[in-house]
Parts: C-alpha cells; sequence; structure tokens
C-alpha cells in the first residue's frame, strides 16, 4: 500500500552518497572558472531515451503536454453528485470517490490452490499417528498378556520381546510377526486379530502414502503449467510480463523448446515469480500499468440505510482505457543531449532546482564566492553529482534572466550579450554565448524544458478486448522504461457510492482518529520545532539555502520514517496501557473480534472525537467489505491521510477520459479559500525523480497557485487545470515564530505542500524535511491502526479490531514460531504435511498476508497452494527473525464484490479512496482550516524579512 512522504513514506528513489571527485572547467568567456564536482552514485542507472524536443509553455503557466493521438471524441464524464454545487467555493470535496482494481480475478490467483492435496497430507498424518497409538497400545498387551504366558515358547519368546519394541516404537507388525502370534498358543485370538488389522492399516497407509508423492509431484507440474498458462492467455498477465521482466517469456519459451521440465530448477524458480506477480495482479490493487486500474464513481444520496455497502455486490466494469505518458527522469535525462549551439530559439532553458550563491569576496585578496549546485549530469543520468563554480560576471547574468523561471533561448539571446559584458567592453558575441550556455547544459546546470508527451488509447469495450486478447494499445518504441501506463475503466451505469455508506466510514473514522490519538499521548511524537535537527532556527529568519548547506555539512540525510505498528505501552498508568490490557486479555481468552466505541475510549481517557480529526480534507483508504446479514462492518480502513497525494498522478487521466476530476478542482477552491481567509501563500514543492523507477510518481494537477523547487513544471504538471506561479527556492527563509517553524517569502507565511507518492532522493530529501516543518499541520496527518502485534508479541493470536461496528482497523493476526516451519531441504511433501498440520493447529485461514515484521511489506499466500512453500522460504531467507506474522486476509477472494467481464465476469480486488467530508464544500471547510492554520493571526510573519544571499541566485 502507499503512504504520504510527510509522514512515513515509501522507498527511496536513491541511497545514501558515496563520493568521487572530479574537476571540470567551465569555460566562461569572459575568464576562465572552475567547478569541483561531488558525484554520488544513483542506486538505479538504465537505459535512456532521447525525446523529440518540445517546446515548454511559457513562465509561469503550465499547458496540456504533446499527445501522440488526440483523444478519441466522446468523452464520459463521471456522474454528478445528488445536489450540483454552485460555484467553485460551493463544491463538495468528495463527491467523487476512486476505486484502485486488481488487474487479474482473484480466481486467478486462487487456481494455484489444491486443498484436497494438503488435506490429504493432513489426513495421511492422522492415520499415521493413529496406527503408532494402536501399535503401542499392542505393545502394552504383549508385554502383559503374551510375554509371561507360560504357553510361550522359547524360541518365540525373543521374537515377540523383538517385536514388543519395535510396536512401542510406533512401528506396525510385519507378515511373519502375524504368523508368529497367530499360531501361538500363548497369544489370545483378538490380539493376534489386532495385529492383524494394524498390518493392514499400515500397508493401507503406505500405499496412500505412494500415491501422495505422486500427487504430490503432479500438483508441482500442474502449478508451474497454470502460471505458464495464465501467463500467456491473459493479455493482463502478457502485458505485465512484458513491462516487470521483458525477456522472462521468451526465456521460459526457449528452454521449453529445449526439453527441460518444470521440476528442474531453472524453470521451477520462474514458476515461482510468475505466480508472484499473478499474486501482485489479483491481490494487490496499488496502480500500476494493467496491473492495478483505476476507475471514478461518484457519491451520491439516496435512502438513509445504515446496510448499505460501499460498493453494490456485483458491480460490473466496463471498458478500458490506458493514457501512457513519457518517463519524465528519462525525458529530462536524455542520452543524446541537444547541442544549444544550433537549437531553435523556441528552447526553454530553466537552471537546475538546487543552486544557491554563496557571499562573494568581502575582501581583497579573499576567495570569490560560489555558487553551489547539485545537478543530474546528462552524461551519466544515473549519478547525483554537486558542483560549484566560480561566480562570474557571465554566470551571474544567466543565472539572472532565469531567476523567475524558464525562459527561451531567442530571450537569452537578445538580453543576455549586453548583460555580460564587463563594463566599457563589448558586448560578448551570441554564438560564445550560446557555447557558454551549452557548457552549462553538459554541467547540467542548466536544462531543456520539454513537456512530456502523452498517449491516449480512447475507451474499448472489455468484450472486445476479451474476445481479441489485444489491450488497448500503448507508444511503440524507447523500451519498457520509455513509458509510464496508467490504465482505468468504466463502471455500470448505476455504480455509486452511498452518501449513508460513507457516513459510516466517517463514523468509524472519527473512532479509529481517537485511537490513534490515545496511542500517539503515551509516546507523542517531537514536533520539528523542537527536534535537534532544527536547533540552529531562530526567529531571525535565514534562506533556506543556508540551512540546507549546513544540514547537508553536519550529518547525513534524514532518517526515513517507517510505519512500525502498534508500541508497548511506556506509562503503565495511561489510557493506551490500559487498552493494551484490554485487547490482550480478549486475546487471551480467545475472543475473534473485540469492537472499540465512544463509551470505551471515553473510559480510556481517549481525546474527543472533535478534537482528533483535522479541518482539512482527508483521503481515506479502504478494502470494501461483502454485505453481512448481521451488518458488519463496511470496509477495512488501511490508511487515512491528508488529500490530495493518492490520487494526484491520476487527476489528469480523469480530466482527459472523463472531461474532468471535480476532487482535484475543489481541493484547489479550498486550498485557495484557506489563502484568502489567512493571507498566507500555499506553495507545491517539486522534487525531481532521480531515478527511472517510479518517475512519473510525481504527476500532479495544478492545484496551488505558486510553485517551488523545479522551475521546470512540465515534467509534473498535466493538462491545465489551473495557472500557476515559480516562486525561486533562494527567496524562502525559515524561522521560529510562537513555538512554530515559519516560512516566508517577501513577508507573506509560505505553507508548503509535497503531493508526491515518493519519497526524494538526497539531498532533495533534506530540503522536503526543511520545508514541510512549515507546512499546515494537518499536512502530516496519518491514521492507520494496522500492526497490533508489535505491542503485545507474547500473543499468539490476536483479535480483529473494529471501530463501532462500522470499519476494520485490524484484521486478525497469528505469531508463527519460524521454528515450527519445515526445513529448507526437506522433500516437498513434508513441506506440505509440515503446513497442513500448522493451519490447522493454529486456525490459520486460508488467504492471508505474510510478513516477517510489524509494519514490514505484506505478501499474499494462499496456504492451501504449492506456491505458499516458496514464498514463506523466500520471505525467511531475505529477512531474519523468529516469527512470521499472518494477518487475515479481508475481504476474502471468494467475497470480493466486483466483476470483471474482461475475465468472464470473475471477480477482482477493489480498494476505495474516498474523501472526507464528502458532503462538505471548499468554501465551509476552509473556515476551520484557517482558524487551525493561524490561530487568530493574519498573516503570521512578524519581524524583519529574511536576509537574502547575495548574487545571481537572487535577482528578483
Amino acid at each position: 500500500m502507499e503512504h504520504v512522504p510527510a509522514q512515513a513514506a515509501q522507498p527511496a528513489d536513491g541511497q545514501g552518497p558515496q563520493d568521487r571527485h572530479a574537476r571540470h572547467d567551465s569555460h566562461d568567456p569572459t575568464g576562465g572558472t572552475t567547478a569541483e564536482a561531488t558525484r554520488t552514485p544513483d542506486p538505479a542507472p538504465g537505459t535512456t531515451a532521447d525525446p523529440t524536443h518540445t517546446p515548454a509553455p511559457a513562465p509561469g503557466t503550465t499547458a496540456e503536454p504533446a499527445r501522440t493521438h488526440d483523444t478519441p471524441p466522446g468523452t464520459t464524464p463521471v456522474p454528478a453528485p445528488a445536489t450540483e454545487p454552485a460555484g467553485p467555493r460551493d463544491t463538495l470535496l468528495g463527491a467523487t470517490a476512486l476505486l484502485r482494481l486488481g488487474g487479474m480475478p482473484g480466481a486467478a490467483w486462487t487456481a494455484g490452490a489444491a486443498e484436497h492435496l494438503f488435506g490429504s497430507a493432513a489426513r495421511h498424518t492422522d492415520t499415521t499417528e493413529r496406527l503408532a497409538a494402536q501399535a503401542r497400545a499392542l505393545a502394552d498387551r504383549l508385554g502383559a498378556e503374551v510375554v509371561p504366558h507360560p504357553s510361550l515358547a522359547p524360541a518365540d519368546r525373543g521374537a515377540v520381546l523383538a517385536l514388543r519394541r519395535r510396536l512401542h516404537s510406533g512401528a506396525a507388525p510385519g507378515a511373519p510377526d502375524c504368523v508368529l502370534l497367530e499360531r501361538s498358543s500363548a497369544v489370545p485370538p483378538d490380539l493376534a486379530g489386532q495385529a492383524r488389522a494394524l498390518l493392514r492399516g499400515a500397508e493401507a497407509a503406505e500405499a496412500a502414502l505412494a500415491r501422495l508423492r505422486q500427487e504430490v509431484t503432479a500438483e508441482q507440474q500442474r502449478v508451474a503449467e497454470q502460471a505458464w498458462r495464465t501467463a500467456r492467455s491473459s493479455p493482463v498477465m502478457r502485458a505485465f510480463l512484458d513491462s516487470a521482466a521483458p525477456a522472462l517469456a521468451d526465456d521460459i519459451e526457449r528452454r521449453l523448446a529445449d526439453g527441460q521440465s518444470w521440476s528442474g530448477k531453472q524453470l521451477r524458480k520462474r514458476a515461482a515469480y510468475l505466480w508472484r506477480i499473478v499474486g501482485r495482479a489479483a491481490v494487490k490493487t496499488t496502480p500500476r500499468g494493467w496491473a492495478g486500474q483505476i476507475a471514478a464513481l461518484p457519491v451520491t444520496d439516496g435512502p438513509d440505510d445504515a446496510g448499505l455497502p460501499l460498493l453494490a455486490p456485483g458491480t460490473p466494469l466496463g471498458a478500458l482505457a490506458a493514457i501512457a505518458v513519457e518517463n519524465v527522469h528519462l525525458l529530462r535525462s536524455g542520452t543524446a543531449p541537444a547541442d544549444l549551439r544550433a537549437a531553435d530559439p523556441a528552447t526553454l532553458l530553466a537552471p537546475t532546482p538546487l543552486h544557491f550563491a554563496e557571499p562573494s569576496a568581502p575582501a581583497p585578496g579573499d576567495p570569490p564566492g560560489q555558487v553551489r549546485c547539485y545537478v543530474v549530469d546528462p552524461r551519466e543520468p544515473g549519478r547525483l553529482r554537486q558542483i560549484v563554480l566560480r561566480r562570474t560576471r557571465v554566470l551571474e547574468s544567466v543565472l539572472a534572466l532565469l531567476a523567475d523561471g524558464p525562459r527561451t533561448l531567442g530571450e537569452l539571446d537578445r538580453t543576455l550579450p549586453p548583460l555580460s559584458a564587463p563594463p566599457g567592453r563589448p558586448a560578448v558575441a551570441p554564438a560564445v554565448l550560446r557555447g557558454f550556455l551549452q557548457h552549462l547544459h553538459g554541467l547540467g546546470v542548466v536544462q531543456i524544458c520539454r513537456a512530456p508527451r502523452q498517449h491516449c488509447s480512447g475507451w474499448v469495450p472489455a468484450e472486445t478486448v476479451g474476445t481479441t486478447g489485444a489491450l488497448p494499445p500503448m507508444p511503440a518504441g524507447g523500451g519498457a522504461d520509455a513509458w509510464f501506463l496508467d490504465s482505468y475503466r468504466r463502471l455500470g451505469a448505476d455504480a455509486a457510492v452511498p452518501a449513508a455508506a460513507a457516513a459510516r466510514v466517517r463514523r468509524g473514522l472519527r473512532i479509529a482518529a481517537r485511537l490513534a490519538a490515545l496511542r500517539e499521548s503515551d509516546r507523542p511524537a517531537e514536533p520539528p520545532e523542537r527536534q535537534p535537527w532544527f536547533a540552529g532556527l531562530t526567529e531571525q529568519a535565514r534562506p533556506i539555502g543556508e540551512i540546507l548547506a549546513d544540514r547537508l555539512g553536519a550529518d547525513g540525510p534524514p532518517p526515513v520514517r517507517r510505519y512500525t505498528g502498534w508500541h508497548p505501552a511506556h506509562d503503565p498508568a495511561g489510557g493506551y496501557a490500559r487498552l493494551l490490557a484490554h485487547l490482550d486479555a480478549a486475546a487471551r481468552s480467545g475472543t475473534a473480534c473485540v469492537d472499540l466505541d465512544d463509551a470505551l475510549l471515553d473510559e480510556l481517557g481517549a481525546p474527543p472525537g472533535g478534537s482528533t480529526l483535522p479541518p482539512w480534507p482527508v483521503d481515506c483508504l479502504l478494502r470494501p467489505l461483502h454485505p453481512s446479514a448481521d451488518g458488519g462492518p463496511v470496509a477495512v480502513l488501511e490508511t487515512a491521510s491528508s488529500a490530495g497525494v493518492l490520487d494526484a498522478r491520476f487527476a489528469d487521466g480523469l480530466r482527459t477520459l472523463h472531461g474532468g476530476y471535480g476532487n482535484s478542482d475543489a481541493y484547489r477552491a479550498f486550498l485557495a479559500a484557506v489563502e484568502e481567509r489567512t493571507g498566507v501563500r500555499f506553495v507545491d514543492l517539486l522534487v525531481p525523480p532521480l531515478a527511472e523507477r517510479s518517475a512519473n510518481a510525481v504527476r500532479r494537477p495544478v492545484t496551488t497557485r505558486w510553485w517551488t523547487g523545479d522551475p521546470d513544471p512540465t515534467p509534473y504538471y498535466g493538462s491545465p487545470g489551473g495557472h500557476a506561479r515559480y516562486l525561486p527556492l533562494d527567496r524562502i527563509s525559515l524561522r521560529r515564530a510562537h513555538g512554530r517553524i515559519v516560512a516566508e517569502a517577501d513577508g507573506r507565511r509560505l505553507i508548503p505542500v509535497y503531493q508526491a507518492t515518493r519519497s526524494p532522493a538526497p539531498p532533495y530529501d533534506t530540503l522536503v524535511r526543511l520545508l514541510l516543518a512549515a507546512s499546515h499541520p494537518a499536512a502530516s496527518y496519518l491514521v492507520r491502526l494496522d500492526a497490533l502485534d508489535a505491542a503485545l508479541p507474547d500473543r499468539a493470536r490476536l483479535p480483529r479490531l473494529t471501530a463501532g461496528g462500522d470499519l476494520v482497523l485490524t484484521p486478525a493476526t497469528w505469531r508463527i514460531d519460524r521454528g515450527r516451519l519445515w526445513e529448507p531441504g526437506d522433500d516437498l511433501l513434508t513441506k506440505v504435511r509440515v503446513l497442513a498440520l500448522l493451519r490447522r493447529s493454529a486456525g490459520l485461514p486460508r488467504h492471508a498476508f505474510v510478513r516477517t515484521a510489524p509494519g514490514a511489506k505484506p505478501v499474499p499466500v494462499d496456504l492451501a497452494s504449492l506456491t505458499a512453500l516458496q514464498l514463506i522460504e523466500r520471505l525467511c531467507a531475505r529477512e531474519a527473525g523468529t516469527a512470521l506474522l499472518v494477518e487475515e486476509m479481508l475481504p476474502a477472494p471468494e467475497d470480493l464484490l466486483l466483476r470483471d467481464p474482461l475475465h468472464g465476469g470473475a471477480s477482482v480486488a477493489a480498494q476505495l479512496l474516498l474523501r472526507l467530508p464528502h458532503d462538505q464544500s471548499a468554501g465551509r471547510l476552509a473556515e476551520a482550516a484557517a482558524d487551525a492554520l493561524v490561530h487568530g493571526g493574519r498573516h503570521d510573519v512578524p519581524g524583519p524579512s529574511a536576509r537574502r544571499s547575495a548574487g545571481a541566485a537572487n535577482t528578483r
């Protein structure tokens, strides 16, 4: 699942720096300068594309990227909510919900199961144990009745004693033993009969074992063939496999043609990989190509029925469409940079996002001033490097002209020559200046603004795709990584989220927020203004560049904050400790489900509900549940976080395919209303991706009137949903005021926002942390309540937690000691037997998510499939530990709600992204958000303006 970067984000684009040094001559036409570069390897180097240059929009605006094909006519708007708002400020914040859909049906994943095989293995073990118990009972009778019998011949006594020893060990008698017992007058007839029956039972068990071995071998072959058949027959799997492992299908075909068997090591490993991607596409719904799809549906008024589900069971999916956008990292770092000396005058240039001027020499003989830049080398796009340039007149002139955003080469040709010439000397020739710009471009100090191309397929009926086996086409050329594809679906005409079900989510979220606040009260997070990291900030404003340089020189990058689940109580007398004691008692008593309501939270001293939900739009990521007769929860709550992040990447696609996306428009109106009420300025922080993987996670709509960071907005913003102006980083300063950290520029308080779903790579991670310390208090809001096992590590099973009967907060969890697992070297049947018995003895569900530690990445596992064996072994081999955590899968594959005609009407998994409050207007919520922001003061920026660094980067 995905997480908001401000709280505990997902893995960063890059790792820590490993410095190398190099020197460059800047070839300044007015007098040579030098640059010292410190290179940092990026962890994900790869091939690069050479996109055709596309002129970017004029500075201060955004434009729709060029498309390889026009969008077909007849776009279908998302159905409107029941009450149409009158204007932008009256727009409902959550009138549209988003579905994140599995690209493959759950049945494709569960097809790898052989529950009868695991059941047979468990029953065979039962039979073996029963026969061993009978053998031991027979040994006791032999010792008590036969051995002391006077009629026992001395010649037979030794044989009887030997048989007795074997029986005590659990072995069955052999045929000669039965003959001996049957002919001896010292042996009662019924005892001899028991021995003969035991022999027949042992022979039957041995035959059953041989059949089991054959069945396991056959099942191993079937499972491998099933994975390959699914990968080749499903257009979704073919597309996913071609993007995830482009050469794998050809490799498997070649090995099969060479006569290799699925039981061989190489094909066995490839079959295991195929099952992992089938599980990814069928169980996990995080959007990725065709494996995870997006659909929009309205939140509508209707009957006030608390029993309505979030999604009606059997809701059908419809037509498919795809929007592909060029990889923005490859686009910027093309392997064949344009030669600016001969480039079109309309070519747009911008400076590298991170460049800061250091002061000039205060006295003759002191070192000259410098400009420090952090750049991606266009010739080595997999490496981040730091370069330092001497401040010369021509460099200052170039950066001065680009200080407020991108400019065309034609503008620079006209304005740069007179500015760069020393007093009393003729202007520098344009050709010489073009050469200098080309040199700066080669160093990465200036970059060409290229708008990524966009390809829209148009809608294709699901039945057509099912019949032809052909998905909507992707752009050709450039390789698998050259384009990022997002896939979209239509829904049935009646598909909608009932307002009554959305209200249940809000009630459950209110309880969840109180619970999270109670947990946080036991270990309160230290606010940024009290962290040692910000110790250098005072009431005197300092430019962000100075602070960034201090932080980068003082220590390593900020630690990545990850969710690790519930924690053991620190205050034994506090409300959180009493809550854990309540849950521990329920676990010890074997309670299957514990419902937490307001009455219990009041008793525990949890903060009141009105103070725990922020005055800010909140995006709830939910797994809708099938309605039950007893009116159970409507969904599993995965996360609740600040709005505008999880859906940002898809806003442009929804606008293109449906003619609009009201949630992003309402969120923009909300931010604008807060600005008007407070006098603050929201600023979108644009941070470039430094690796190919997940590069397009930076895409987002225009929701603020200003942006900062990267001066080139074209890789980030899609088609125009509004206009924004560029605010250079060097105009931003930080300081303390009234116990909080405040960002400001030109006497206006700034509220930085960051809408990407990936954590930035160094040194941008430090910049983001500095600026987000001055963000709105609600911008880092996160509610996540899974992983209770971290707080109660001694319990083998923990109950499911629900919030007022409306939401599942924590699915039931089992802690399994790894010592109860099989050994990696055991034969396959032994592994099957151990897993079958473990599942039965621990009461494990068939379908589960398995992880190695609280908060770790969950892996979907079908515990009635041979695929579970390899998945569990892989988890244990990759991560050390003594236990495995098994979490029930909710909903289970048989309880999925949506039906996909692309897969013959089979059910598919879904997550629902619901924005709350769904029924409140942007203007109304903005009043409460403004009060929380300023605490009664309109601007909240008293004191002198920041001292601006002198130099080229501070000119306007």
